[in-house]
């Protein structure tokens, strides 16, 4: 194959990689996750608002990078599915070349071209290059570093004999240019995700072999390595200094390393578990988390995994062979020692990739081992690298005039095993990855639970009938996420005002329009809800209306508190244990501010409600019985006029007599009591 050919080649695969990351970007994750809207509207936004950090506490611990690249997509673009995904489109489309290139210079232009175009196609690549998360930053890190030292490493051996370092530095064809550039990549890794603190490691011991196998290498290299590894310490000073200013920031590490503590306790099985599971990950297992993968889903089918494991046994063959040959001193050609080297140091860093699911959970994670993501498809293009599909593909010319044929070598069977191998491969990681991704791993009913499809579905509805501006919408109510999914997906319009409930616990009476579905509605209110006609579905979500002025003649006699909120009625079931309160918006809810805050929330930092609703029981005597706190409505969204009921449940205790129920609203942050306009802190209703 020509170089010319090899160029389009590349160009071709990189397109289509790009397109399929791009196509129907803002449907496939089929809705928000959590992770997502924390990542670009709680940790980007600190970016955009101008608190520039090296790490942030949030979320268990974020270094830097991502977020300030993301922060200018969002800056551009808005909180949308091009501010928050686009840049990982790109991010997940720009390491397919650099596979191939790192490919082509460990192996040749066949295992390149094989595993960028199975990079391109697999249902890895796709997940973190559609999805807004930091993970994607690394594969793109480490392959660009990886490549510069290698070329550094290839590089006649580092001299300044003309004593002009500027020289030597500016020139990007010496050694030290390309050590240099690979130590900007690793640090950059630091300061992505915390994977990219192992990347060192495996340049180290790399060199250990190096200098035990090929001496003459280690003498060439070792200057240029030890400027490397000087400008890498140097520039992950920051973030040491970072990191020992708030160590509490980083809880995620231990939150997840389970079999290392328990290892260091003595009980090696969970370590030996996930050990197994997470090399079984790529034909038997795999990650077992619905947000990422079909569970248990492994990485490769039959056909791939073969190709996977016999890469795998090619490079460690490679490797010993060179070990071998080493420990009896045979004469080694160059070319076996070179592929050796080469066989190695993708070993030890598909090792070294995969290490952290071995001791964190879960096992076979896909997030966790991303930096293993570009040695793994080099590794399944070895044997077809190995076969060279070239003399297949290179055509003999006829010179009709001199009715000769040029001398273009005839294919041979090990080409043509070759070609075929490619295809097998590459085809059989398409066939099966493509429709994983964008057709069965989306339509799981937990799939859609998570990335609040359903709310999506709600979004699609409301943005095609612009007519509903004022509706209910029901929820789980944990956390801000539920609100900000839908409000992203009606594209942050602010004439559409949507007001969240828990109709486990609430209804919304007014306004009266709501989507109804999750959780299931309270037995209570089902009767309150009817069906509009004709039926309107969004997901799992029924629009459904109530009687506007079921409490509205009670306003009148409403009490108000000062923050806006009155109170309309109150009924006690001595039968059900059941307290109904009804409540009214009589003006802007006058709140504390309530800033976005990550989850988990940084260590500490206050990330719960401002505003509930607490309901007691109470003796003869005044002498508090039980409780059950409260607000099943999202304040935030309420407006002026919107009326509310509400249940707390106060079963009496065992052997007590319940003479009466006071209730009143709270601040949960300070434990402050909010007084009516006529100065209460509580109302109170007899039982008899």
């Amino acid at each position: 194959m020509s170089r010319r050919r090899e160029f389009w080649l590349i160009v071709a695969i990189t397109f289509v990689a790009f397109g399929l990351r791009l196509w129907q970007l803002g449907h496939f994750p089929p809705g928000w996750r959590d992770d997502e809207l924390i990542n670009s509207l709680v940790i980007s936004q600190k970016v955009l608002d101008g608190n520039l950090a090296i790490y942030y506490p949030d979320a268990s611990g974020h270094e830097a990078l991502y977020h300030a690249l993301n922060a200018v997509m969002l800056g551009l673009f808005g909180a949308n599915w091009v501010g928050i995904r686009l840049l990982s489109a790109f991010l997940g489309t720009l390491v397919v070349p650099l596979t191939y290139l790192l490919g082509r210079k460990l192996f040749g232009r066949w295992v390149g071209l094989v595993a960028a175009a199975g990079l391109a196609f697999s249902f890895w690549g796709l997940m973190y290059g559609r999805f807004g998360l930091r993970h994607v930053t690394m594969p793109v890190l480490v392959t660009a570093a990886f490549y510069f030292f290698w070329r550094g490493f290839e590089k006649r051996g580092w001299r300044l004999e003309t004593g002009d370092l500027v020289r030597s530095i500016s020139n990007l064809q010496s050694p030290v240019s390309n050590y240099l550039i690979t130590a900007f990549f690793t640090s950059l890794g630091f300061y992505t995700y915390f994977a990219g603190r192992g990347v060192p490691l495996i340049l180290l011991a790399f060199m250990g072999v190096v200098w035990l196998l090929a001496r003459p290498y280690f003498h060439k290299n070792w200057r240029g390595w030890g400027v490397m590894l000087g400008v890498t310490a140097v520039l992950a000073i920051p973030l040491i200094l970072t990191l020992q200013a708030q160590p509490e920031a980083e809880g995620r590490v231990g939150e997840l390393a389970v079999p290392l503590v328990e290892a260091r306790a003595g009980n090696f099985e969970p370590l030996q578990e996930y050990v197994i599971t997470t090399l079984s990950m790529f034909h038997a297992t795999g990650d077992d988390e619905w947000l990422y993968n079909i569970p248990e889903r492994p990485l490769f089918g039959t056909i791939g995994a073969i190709f996977f494991w016999g890469g795998v046994l090619l490079a460690l063959w490679d490797g010993l062979r060179l070990l071998v040959g080493r420990l009896r001193r045979q004469q080694i050609e160059p070319t076996v020692e070179r592929r050796g080297l080469a066989a190695i140091f993708l070993l030890l860093w598909w090792l070294a990739g995969i290490a952290p699911a071995f001791i964190s959970i879960p096992p076979a994670s896909l997030g966790h081992t991303i930096l293993a993501q570009p040695a793994t498809y080099i590794l399944a293009a070895l044997i077809v690298g190995r076969l060279d599909p070239s003399a297949a593909l290179r055509p003999r010319v006829r010179d009709w005039r001199l009715e000769t044929v040029s001398k273009s070598p005839v294919p041979n069977l090990q080409s043509l095993l070759g070609l075929f191998a490619a295809i097998l491969l590459i085809g059989s990681i398409g066939v099966r990855d493509l429709p994983d991704y964008f057709q069965r791993w989306p339509e799981r009913g937990m799939v859609r639970f998570l990335y609040r499809a359903d709310i999506q579905n709600v979004a699609d509805y409301v943005n095609v009938n612009p007519e509903m501006t004022d509706f209910g919408i029901s929820g789980g109510l944990a956390g801000p996420w539920d609100r900000l999914a839908l409000g992203t997906g009606l594209h942050n319009n602010d004439d559409v005002r949507p007001r969240w409930f828990n109709a486990e616990r609430a209804l919304l009476l007014s306004p009266p329009l709501s989507f109804v579905g999750f959780p299931e509605t309270a037995v209570a209110y089902e009767p309150l809800l009817n069906p509009v006609a004709p039926s309107v579905t969004a997901g799992y979500y029924l629009l459904a209306q109530t009687e506007a002025q079921m409490l509205a003649d009670r306003s009148e006699e409403r009490i108000c508190f000062v923050n806006g909120l009155c109170w309309l009625t109150a009924v006690y079931d001595t039968e059900t244990h059941r307290l109904e309160l009804g409540w009214q918006v009589g003006e802007t809810l006058q709140l504390p501010e309530i800033p976005l805050i990550s989850n988990p929330p940084p260590p500490g930092v206050y990330a719960g409600s401002r505003l509930q609703v607490f309901a007691q029981l109470l003796d003869a005597e005044g002498n508090f019985l039980t409780g059950d706190d409260g607000l099943w409505v999202d304040p935030v969204t309420l407006q002026p006029g919107d009326i509310f009921l509400q249940q707390h449940w106060l079963t009496v205790p065992e052997g007590a007599e319940a003479a009466a129920v006071a209730f009143g609203l709270y601040d949960p942050m300070t434990g402050v009591r909010i007084l009516t306009t006529d100065g209460r802190d509580h109302l109170s209703l007899e039982i008899p």
